[in-house]
């Protein structure tokens, strides 16, 4: 709907359609109540021109290119130094053609200018999110969704190579990261990955679906550890307290071990749940203040 557009692409909808009569630049179809339905290539359209209007392209400009033209200016502002929403509709646009070079050098050129920790906050999160609605809403496939989460794991992964080749800092502690069986949504937990890595600690990556009885096969090597999950689906609700019981009494020793626990199933935990040896970690924030 124009209400989609106006979320994705942050044009405002009575602009769209301003842009509609004046320029003819987007062709809805109307449904039975005459509202308008849009297509992929319209919202591809509208976010290649919303991207170079917002680095100050007029619309009369933009409305005489065709779709070519539109993404051939994209690469070349791309390496003219990003903005934060210039690179997010850059990241989309890559995601929607499946072009990994535009993702490439739109992220080779954001890096001149923030930190990864900078990227993955003020630009990664906010446009997983958007994804995510787009996603939610049929605006994209799950292919589109893989294509670009996939990029954004490998940026992760190639930072953390980096710092793991570096020395641990003398006393560093060791952490364990895992996500629950069944879980798989794992970008947050290998962003922690990072920043374990970046102040200086050891950092075991474990990843997916790993059943709780396994992690005890560390503790015969370290004396002490710092286990990190995070919970996105599951484990789910009715079994989710008693989970995390069953590691507080059966996993962790006492006065060595804690739990670190992120994601959207803790949100009702944080009034209600004490268990010893166990931190819910609410936001990316109270993650950096615990490291």
């Amino acid at each position: 709907t124009i209400q989609d557009l106006e979320n994705l692409s942050g044009i405002q909808a009575h602009t769209i359609r301003i842009w509609e009569k004046r320029y003819d630049l987007l062709h809805p179809l109307r449904a039975g109540n005459n509202v308008r339905f849009y297509s992929q290539e319209d919202l591809l359209k509208l976010l290649n021109i919303s991207t170079l209007y917002k680095q100050r392209y007029k619309i009369s400009r933009l409305a005489s290119m065709d779709d070519s033209e539109l993404l051939e200016t994209i690469r070349k502002e791309s390496m003219q130094g990003l903005s934060e929403d210039f690179a997010s509709h850059a990241f989309k646009l890559a995601m929607l053609n499946y072009d990994q070079p535009l993702f490439d050098q739109t992220f080779k050129e954001v890096s001149k200018h923030k930190s990864f920790r900078e990227i993955f906050s003020s630009i990664f999160i906010p446009l997983l999110n958007d994804i995510g609605m787009m996603w939610q809403t049929d605006t994209i496939t799950i292919a589109h969704e893989h294509f670009l989460s996939n990029l954004v794991r490998q940026k992760i992964l190639l930072q953390v190579e980096h710092l793991q080749s570096a020395q641990s800092v003398p006393g560093a502690r060791t952490f364990v990261l895992f996500l629950p069986a069944n879980e798989v949504h794992e970008l947050g937990l290998l962003y922690s990955h990072y920043e374990i890595c970046a102040h200086g600690h050891r950092s075991i990556y474990l990843g997916q679906s790993v059943p709780e009885e396994a992690l005890g096969n560390l503790q015969s090597v370290y004396p002490g550890i710092t286990f990190v999950t995070s919970m996105t689906t599951h484990p789910t609700d009715d079994k989710l307290e008693s989970y995390l019981s069953n590691i507080s009494s059966s996993l962790l020793r006492k006065g060595k071990d804690e739990l670190w626990v992120s994601g959207r199933k803790i949100q009702g935990l944080a009034s209600k749940t004490a268990l010893s040896g166990i931190k819910l970690i609410p936001s990316q924030e109270d993650f950096l203040k615990a490291l």
